[in-house]
């Protein structure tokens, strides 16, 4: 290529001495058939200007290569990029030519233009040069028909291509595979992209499932390039497992019923039952997620593509020779593992738990939550009472490690005794008195008082009140301890019969009246009744007034006492109306 642009051309030359030999044919200077050339001087020029240097006569004999006299506008070559401007670069193409090619036709899909000198490109003649002047050039459509050409063979051959993320659009990414095309968000990968922001830079590899050349349209997937690629690692993860066999693999994904492990392709279940011989509350106790993991392979099932795996299959069951280690009555240590409403579960070695049921906690009969005893982490020591190989069960107790109340006080307890106690609890059927720590006795709704009225515990006493019991029965082997209120007082049934007979004429007051007859006070906690066919014909005796009754029967076993009115007539003195009750407790006592 000349260094100065003023200087005469070799190619000149020929192409001049040329139209000079076809001057005859053709009187007027045709145009030059390679733009950019200059329009060659005739005989009547001065010749002293175009004087031809003895290498150039000699380029007149050489005939011009074909393809440079085929160079018109449309025509596509190759090229070198000679320099680069600020609008545009100068590219040398066909036989010693140059040409023009804006800058733009060279920026990329992510708006960086991309010339450097030497480049090697593609370009098509736009418009053929002045003389002296160079063609104008095109790239981009070169380079974008040929990129085209590679989407659609890419297409039709189902080949992946390499893309460069652009930048985010509505519904998925933009991507440079050599022409501008669309990745939607639900094809970026298999499972459902979150943060597609930053993918925006990266390079990966994709596959055409869409083209429309016509419409510069292109959808490309990277997910089934995944799919592709995870089912080929399927079938080979899945024909060297082997039930039976080890497998590793990559803790995946931890959730509260187990854990996924990453085979190659497919994933395993190690169940949460499977992690351990002994309980497992959180799977992230014993796995992290991305630690390699060896586990024991269960179960395979190609058709449905799951694989179960066991990580305590790999060490020896510690329940096999339990019975060996741990006997009942021994006194063992560990570590408490969790604490339930029932109970606390403790460690003893690992894949070996055992139970501290609340009911063994303390040897009250007051059971209180087991958080108040024991905190997860925390050393305790426990005696082994029941050990069951089988059933993967040890039971603990706490409450034993200290002696039992009953042992101590038990033979020491008298029917007749009085006792001083704590009111523990208060329910409908009677009191519970804590006499010492870890012995309760009940009082039954029926000791509290001789007056079978009186139903109600919590008019008797409340909860934390010390009160005076007496002892009414003793059962040691069933550790039961039967006390009573009323004892302590006399007997007002023995007291009032002491003082009346069958026969007498005694007062009463008449609390209620039944269908069946009238409830009669004869005494504080005496009660007796007169039967209607007792009573006064054709008068009522009156709830709240006093008559003369006279003892027709006393059952004494069943502390009843049978009365007969025959004067209606009220006793000058009214004493006040008790409460009203069920007299039905009279007749059932």
């Amino acid at each position: 290529m000349p260094a100065n642009a003023d200087e005469p051309r070799n190619d000149a030359v020929s192409e001049g001495a040329l139209a000079s030999q076809s001057q005859l044919e053709a009187p007027a200077a045709a145009p030059s058939a390679i733009p950019g050339l200059p329009v060659p001087a005739g005989d009547d020029e001065d010749a002293g200007d175009d004087a031809l240097a003895p290498d150039e006569l000699a380029a007149l004999i050489e005939p011009e290569p074909a393809a440079a006299t085929q160079l018109r506008p449309g025509s596509r070559c190759k090229g070198v990029i000679v320099s680069v401007g600020e609008t545009d670069a100068l590219v040398a193409f066909g036989e010693k030519v140059e040409g023009r090619v804006p800058l733009e036709e060279f920026r990329q899909a992510n708006g960086e233009i991309v010339a450097q000198i030497g480049q090697e490109i593609d370009v098509v003649v736009e418009r053929l040069g002045a003389p002296g002047m160079p063609a104008l050039l095109a790239h981009r459509r070169v380079r974008e028909a040929g990129a085209w050409d590679r989407v659609e063979a890419a297409f039709a051959a189902r080949t992946p291509l390499q893309a460069r993320v652009v930048e985010r659009v509505k519904g998925g990414l933009r991507v440079d595979i050599g022409v501008s095309a669309f990745l939607p968000g639900s094809l970026v990968d298999i499972r459902p992209a979150r943060d597609l922001d930053a993918w925006v830079g990266q390079e990966t590899e994709v596959v055409v499932v869409d083209c429309n050349r016509r419409r510069s349209n292109a959808v490309v997937s990277r997910s089934e390039l995944l799919k592709a690629e995870r089912q080929q690692r399927q079938a080979e993860t899945l024909a060297r497992l082997v039930e039976g066999e080890t497998a590793t693999g990559i803790v995946k994904n931890i959730t509260s019923y187990g854990v996924f492990v990453d085979l190659g392709g497919i994933d395993g279940l190690i169940k949460l039952t499977e992690l351990s011989y002994g309980r497992v509350g959180n799977p992230s106790e014993l796995v992290q997620t991305g630690q390699e993991v060896t586990a024991k392979v269960l179960r395979v099932e190609p058709e449905k593509e799951r694989v179960a795996l066991s990580l305590r299959a790999m060490h020896p069951d510690p329940w096999a020779t339990i019975a060996e280690r741990y006997a009942v009555g021994d006194r063992v240590r560990g570590t408490v593992a969790s604490v339930t409403d029932y109970g606390a579960f403790v460690r003893l070695e690992a894949g070996v738990e055992g139970l501290i049921h609340i009911s063994e906690i303390d040897w009250s009969r007051q059971l209180k939550h087991p958080s108040k005893t024991f905190s997860p982490g925390a050393e305790t020591e426990a005696v082994v009472v029941a050990v069951r190989s089988k059933q993967r069960r040890i039971s603990l107790s706490f409450k034993q490690l200290a002696p039992d109340p009953w042992d101590q006080y038990g033979a020491g307890f008298e029917v007749g005794q009085v006792l001083a106690g704590t009111v523990r609890r208060v329910v409908d059927y009677g009191l519970f008195v804590e006499i010492v720590a870890g012995i309760e006795g009940l009082v039954h709704v029926s000791d509290l008082a001789w007056d079978a009225r009186s139903r109600k515990p919590k008019d008797f006493a409340s909860k934390g009140q010390q009160i005076n019991t007496v002892i009414l029965n003793v059962d040691v082997p069933n550790r039961r301890l039967s006390l009573g209120i009323k004892q302590l007082q006399p007997d007002t049934w023995d007291t009032y019969l002491s003082q009346a007979a069958v026969g007498d004429a005694v007062p009463g007051l008449v609390r209620s009246k039944k269908d069946y007859g009238f409830f009669v006070e004869l005494a504080p906690g005496v009660d007796g009744l007169c039967h209607v066919s007792q009573a006064p014909k054709r008068q009522d005796l009156e709830t709240g007034r006093r008559y003369t009754f006279e003892i027709l029967d006393v059952n004494e076993r069943g502390r009843r006492i049978s009365l007969r009115c025959e004067d209606a007539t009220p006793l000058a003195e009214d004493g006040a109306q008790p409460d009203q009750a069920d007299e039905s407790a009279v007749l059932t006592d």
